[in-house]
């Protein structure tokens, strides 16, 4: 019995590393793509069990190892080639279908409506999986209008060489680009987050209101308080909120800023943290005050944004989550940030075909003051508004009124 539970372990941890290392999904996300990708072999609920010890594990090692990776890594220098090669009409994406087939399948559906484009970069889930494993990334190109020609493929060979990678690549358009390159995704965020650390856990049940939906929302359901205070109610949307109930006691939770409000049945209300919720649960149950409180990471914004993985309205994010989001979004896409400071500021980011666009919104006067500017003049416009509750759009100059 103990070797079969061992070979089990040995299978889960093999697929939870690949996927902590690519770095797309949250740890409840890896969990149930775990069990959904052994529950044919294996008892679904032992699937389960297996993998949230394990990857609590290997996320953990991830975000260690991060610490002492450089500050760019050949990971972050392949989202800015393929960002550059979006904004000169190449549509570009990364970790793109899950085959090669599928990916020229799919491409077309990427071209932005009214937006003339020259050609496509990709590469596949199966490219970056033999990436993560140490094998070069090889990286599909071609024309909308043709085969693949060799002028596109220098062009894209040249994105990636500007940004610092090495390419691998004889000038034959019939091949793929070759690129020999550490795979070092970073986590930050939610992409980072763990059960909180608790004495006494206990298990809730857990019914979303108000239509919290998406890879971060929680199901509906038991489930731990921890995991629900690690992983998901830091970032509670606005305008969500969740029913958690233990017994006979329940607790409506809501966000109001960087605190969790829970409205007992009993006619209670506490308020703490948005990091401190397992306090809220341990309240079901009258169980003492927990301790120390988390403190948070640094910088809050109130964000909505349309981004790879959807859209999603009113989700608080720390200053290194926005950036993330902000150095992902594609030029060639309907994506934006639309960022609001604790006092109220609000500053707008998105991709026009001339640019890259930041503005201060003034609903007051229905108008927006804002330009064109480099991804670092925007990255410093979040962090001030992030970490300092302030707009410096102004400071940029050069600016024009929009009138909505």
């Amino acid at each position: 019995m103990n070797g079969d539970h061992e070979q089990l372990v040995g299978i889960v941890r093999e697929h939870v590393r690949l996927h902590v290392a690519l770095a797309e999904q949250p740890a409840a996300a890896i969990v149930a793509a775990t069990v959904e990708h052994l529950g044919d072999e294996d008892d679904p609920e032992r699937v389960e069990a297996t993998a949230w010890p394990v990857v609590v594990e290997e996320l953990t090692a991830h975000l260690t190892a991060q610490t002492g990776w450089p500050e760019s890594t050949d990971s972050d220098r392949l989202t800015a080639a393929f960002r550059a090669l979006d904004a000169v009409g190449i549509v570009a994406r990364e970790n793109f279908a899950c085959c090669q087939n599928c990916g020229l399948g799919e491409i077309g559906a990427e071209v932005p409506q009214g937006r003339g484009v020259r050609g496509y970069a990709f590469y596949h889930q199966q490219d970056a999986e033999h990436a993560v494993e140490g094998d070069a990334l090889h990286v599909a190109y071609g024309s909308f209008e043709g085969p693949p020609t060799v002028e596109l493929g220098e062009e894209v060979a040249a994105a990636l060489r500007a940004e610092g990678l090495t390419v691998d690549w004889a000038g034959d358009p019939n091949t793929r680009i070759r690129v020999p390159m550490s795979w070092r995704r970073r986590r930050v965020g939610r992409l980072a987050a763990l059960p909180a650390t608790v004495r006494d856990d206990l298990a809730v049940d857990v019914e979303v209101l108000d239509g919290w939906r998406g890879l971060h929302a929680p199901a509906d359901g038991p489930t731990s308080a921890a995991r629900l205070a690690g992983l998901h109610l830091p970032w509670l949307p606005a305008g969500a909120r969740l029913r958690l109930t233990h017994a006979a006691a329940s607790v409506v939770v809501r966000r109001e800023g960087d605190a969790l409000v829970g409205a007992y049945r009993d006619g209670g209300e506490a308020r703490v943290g948005r990091y401190d919720g397992v306090e809220l649960t341990r309240r079901l149950v009258d169980l003492p005050d927990g301790g120390d409180r988390i403190p948070g990471p640094a910088g809050f914004l109130e964000v909505t944004c349309q981004h790879s993985a959807g859209f999603e309205e009113d989700v608080p994010l720390d200053t290194a989550e926005t950036l993330h989001l902000l150095r992902r979004m594609r030029p060639l896409s309907r994506d934006f940030l639309t960022c609001v400071g604790r006092s109220g500021d609000c500053v707008q980011t998105a991709w026009e075909p001339d640019g890259l666009w930041v503005e201060r919104l003034d609903t007051s006067t229905a108008t927006s003051v804002g330009r064109y500017a480099t991804l670092a003049e925007v990255e410093r416009v979040l962090t001030v508004l992030a970490g300092e509750d302030r707009s410096i759009v102004d400071e940029l100059g050069g600016l024009e009124t929009r009138r909505w």
